[in-house]
């Protein structure tokens, strides 16, 4: 099979000097269409438990930076669901549909609601069930529990695999563990049983017990203060009797405020070091669906506090396809910034869904990107990044880590009912094999990394209302032509004001007026810069798209600024600083 034929087969082209600074334009190797269809990419050519309460079956603690301990046995789940009642979950698997039944859990039974789950998987051969047991019955300590079949991956590693890594990382991730699973007396496979993220899961993450736990909507984790149209609103799990208020006080702060005050609010509002830690996990993994992986956001009301928990660590390039050729290789060249303004992901995923829903806008996350704009956050996920690979991803620990989970895997895939065997023979090697080469892709673009944010013209200053103007400064050593870039006060717009032909020297500014009056020359823009806050991008339109499209991603520069009253402008302490400040208008 060719490498992506029939789908997203797209690369930029040249190097793209970003903002701000560079990234290559790389042909990152996924794309996935997102949709109520489960979608599959075509390949290129050619220890257990985790969270603070391990799950029954794992013993002892791991150390920092360990790998947990590997379960030493699987448990038996055992559904017991009447033939009326499984008719009528399979009469439409895609409903929401709850039905009685007995689970039975090593031998202890407890009544329970049953449904089948997952966006886009509920129309494979092998389901995945939803269990809410019955009020007042536990099993385990647990009343809610999310079987994962994972019939896409060829051995079922990659989720486990994933939550393990996250917590030798020490971050808050569900905890996970194999099960193996009867239906009716029927053998139905090995699955993961991984943890609901509810009132439970506050509990075993010594979490705040009146926390509010609100679910990403569906293609909603942007963190953008509206939903857009082809998106749901945030989902609230916990605390449902209580307003919204919070969540929208958050957003708000992440979209409109100033770069200047970011870093020190962010340190107070967000668990920082857990959020960077998942930033540079989500690099080792390749985590690509971000945008609709139903993840979740945490408030903590006594902290004011917000953490981030992760979801689906399948969407993941790592993923060994069940539907590739066996004899396919991994995927590692997916982009390391992934969904963000950086990330050529969101080229291609813009340009599949635009073809299909013109209303269409650019898809990425707004504190993702706002982290890599920010040199003191940027430098700590990199020393992440870094520490990681050194650590739990190093190629030796890894390896033994996957090794000791294949015992424990590869027998129970050897009798899954639903198991290819040509695929469950190179499952493991796969995985090996992505750790190695995605270790030396990494390593090759960490350079790259560092010097995002080096881009030579920059966005100076910004002075907003019916007499506003955003200036632009030349920090570099040569001369750059104006010709062909492109301002905007909407990051997701495609159409942006062009801005006059002019060659910036260096150390000159050039002054635009966002007074909407265009008929008053090309130096006005057909904007006005709103005082309640706001943001304003520089982009070099001449940068095309292997398709001949304009990026929407890889802007030169971005400025992000918060309620500008009259009479102050927002911009650099010094030219081409990374430093930020409010100034009187007349400084």
């Amino acid at each position: 099979m060719g490498r992506w034929s029939g789908l997203l087969g797209m690369s930029v082209v040249g190097l793209l000097a970003c903002g701000p600074g560079s990234i290559p334009a790389t042909a990152d190797s996924v794309g996935v269409p997102l949709g109520s269809e489960p979608v599959v990419p075509k390949p290129p050519a050619s220890s257990a438990g985790s969270g603070n309460t391990p799950p029954p079956g794992n013993t002892g603690t791991p150390e920092p930076g360990a790998y947990p301990p590997v379960q030493s046995r699987v448990p038996v789940f055992e559904l017991r669901i009447t033939p009326e009642n499984l008719a009528r979950l399979d009469a439409n698997p895609e409903a929401d549909v709850a039905v009685p039944a007995e689970v039975v859990l090593d031998g202890r039974a407890a009544p329970a609601q049953v449904e089948y789950r997952g966006a886009s998987t509920r129309s494979l051969p092998q389901k995945s069930f939803k269990i809410k047991l019955d009020k007042g019955y536990e099993l385990d300590e647990r009343d809610r529990f999310e079987l994962l079949a994972s019939w896409y991956d060829s051995g079922k590693l990659t989720e486990k695999f994933a939550v393990d890594l996250y917590t030798a990382l020490g971050l808050p991730v569900p905890s996970a563990r194999y099960v193996r699973v009867s239906l009716n007396g029927q053998h139905n496979g090995l699955y993961l049983d991984m943890e609901h993220v509810g009132k439970e899961y506050l509990k075993h993450h010594d979490l705040e017990k009146s926390s509010a736990i609100y679910r990403c909507g569906g293609r909603n984790c942007e963190l953008t203060p509206e939903a857009g149209f082809h998106q749901d609103d945030f989902e609230k799990k916990t605390q449902e009797s209580e307003d919204n208020s919070d969540l929208e006080a958050f957003l708000t702060w992440i979209n409109r405020s100033d770069d200047a005050q970011f870093e020190a609010k962010l340190e107070q509002s967000v668990d920082v070091e857990a959020y960077l830690g998942n930033l540079a996990a989500d690099m080792l993994i390749s985590n690509n669906i971000i945008e609709d992986s139903r993840s979740y956001w945490i408030h903590e009301p006594g902290e004011d506090r917000w953490q981030y928990t992760p979801w689906d660590l399948n969407n993941a390039q790592m993923l060994a396809w069940r539907t590739w050729a066996p004899e396919d290789p991994p995927i590692v060249n997916r982009w390391p910034q992934g969904f963000s303004l950086y990330d050529p992901g969101v080229q291609r995923l813009y340009e599949q869904r635009a073809a299909e829903r013109p209303a269409h806008r650019p898809t990425w996350n707004v504190l993702n990107t706002r982290i890599w704009d920010r040199p003191a956050l940027r430098a700590r996920l990199l020393a992440k990044l870094e520490a990681a690979l050194a650590g739990p991803f190093s190629q030796a620990r890894a390896s033994a880590h996957i090794d000791a989970l294949w015992a424990v895997a590869g027998p129970e895939m050897e009798r899954d009912p639903y198991a290819s065997p040509a695929h469950v023979a190179r499952a493991r090697d796969f995985l090996q094999t992505y750790v190695r080469e995605r270790r030396a892709f990494l390593l090759e673009t960490l350079r790259e990394l560092e010097n995002h944010g080096t881009g030579p013209v920059v966005i100076q200053t910004i002075s907003a209302g019916s007499k506003g103007y955003v200036e632009l400064y030349n920090r570099g050593r040569s001369a750059v032509s104006l010709a062909g870039y492109e301002l905007t006060n909407d990051l997701r717009a495609t159409e942006r004001a062009r801005l006059p032909s002019v060659t910036l020297n260096p150390g000159q500014r050039l002054r635009l007026v966002a007074d909407g009056k265009t008929s008053e020359g090309a130096t006005h823009l057909p904007f006005v810069l709103s005082r309640q806050g706001g943001e304003v991008g520089l982009f070099n339109g001449k940068r095309l798209s292997a398709s001949g499209k304009p990026l929407v991603y890889g802007p030169e520069d971005v400025a992000y600024y918060g309620p500008l009253p009259s009479g102050m402008k927002y911009g650099r302490v010094t030219p081409g600083s990374e430093d930020f400040e409010r100034q009187p208008t007349g400084s």
